[in-house]
């Protein structure tokens, strides 16, 4: 008890004394966690200064910067039981997250700078204000509670970025990142568009089965840590059971073999009208 006088009073002898308010300081706040890891895989935390080396279990916070080497992968699991799966060559920062379940909102941007991403937005909220968001240098992708991903080949915009939506239920709509660029996209299951510097978004056409399984390879992560959909919990429209894709490290590229880059689309979509009686396919064209 003696002690304990000794150092209450020590403390008011310091905020005394102090010339201002004493600010006390905080750790920040966890958003999220490390679920898969593979290979090289670097953060930059807004408080700390450098690099730092992912590990599997750590834990994600408003601001984060990550990139991903050569055939690297990784995979966030967000309070709000969103996940991001990030290909080879991916560098991103979280630049907005209010996550506030009592209010029914949730508030999340995502600048990607280059490389390939799928989101599976866990959960739908109604709450003003709420949304998800991918930003590329030439796109801005806002989910509508689905399962997607956006792809930019360059850094600085000078190649197109594609987004296509792979859930069954919920929509994708994209834009310019230029405000000033009118026009938008709805993209509908299995839809994807493309959006070049300075011009609007292609029009939502069916994809390529060959061009979806190579997104889907180039961000697949093997979660490490824990399930990444707990079973009677999925979110609406990420039934993907029936894609067949080959695991992220050996993905297949443009001679058949495995190890190197996947094969994205960088051209718009051709349109291909069916006939009576015939369905439609759609045909993409590779550099």
């Amino acid at each position: 008890m003696k002690y304990q006088h000794i150092l209450i009073i020590s403390i008011l002898w310091i905020l005394a004394l102090s010339p201002g308010p004493v600010v006390l300081a905080q750790s920040p706040q966890s958003i999220g966690n490390v679920t898969g890891v593979q290979r090289q895989v670097e953060v930059i935390h807004s408080d700390v200064s450098g690099v730092s080396v992912v590990n599997l279990g750590a834990a994600v916070f408003h601001k984060d910067v990550y990139e991903t080497k050569s055939q690297a992968g990784l995979k966030l699991l967000f309070e709000d039981d969103s996940i991001l799966s990030l290909g080879e060559k991916t560098k991103f920062q979280i630049t907005e997250n209010i996550y506030n379940p009592n209010q029914d909102r949730r508030s999340t941007v995502i600048e990607m700078l280059n490389g390939s991403v799928r989101a599976l937005i866990g959960k739908v909220f109604s709450g003003s204000g709420s949304k998800f968001e991918i930003h590329t240098p030439t796109a801005a992708a806002a989910a509508r509670g689905t399962y997607f991903i956006v792809w930019t080949s360059k850094e600085g915009g000078k190649n197109p970025s594609g987004v296509v939506n792979i859930g069954k239920s919920g929509k994708v709509v994209v834009s310019n990142i230029n405000p000033d660029v009118k026009g938008s996209v709805e993209l509908n299951y299995n839809q994807y568009t493309l959006v070049e510097e300075g011009k609007p978004p292609t029009p939502a056409s069916g994809i390529n089965p060959g061009t979806l399984n190579a997104l889907i390879s180039s961000t697949e992560v093997q979660d490490q840590a824990i399930e990444e959909i707990p079973k009677g919990s999925e979110a609406p429209g990420s039934d993907v059971s029936a894609i067949v894709a080959t695991p992220f490290p050996s993905m297949q590229t443009a001679g058949g073999e495995t190890g190197g880059e996947a094969i994205l689309p960088t051209v718009p979509p051709i349109l291909q009208q069916p006939g009576n009686g015939a369905s439609a396919s759609v045909n993409v064209n590779f550099p």
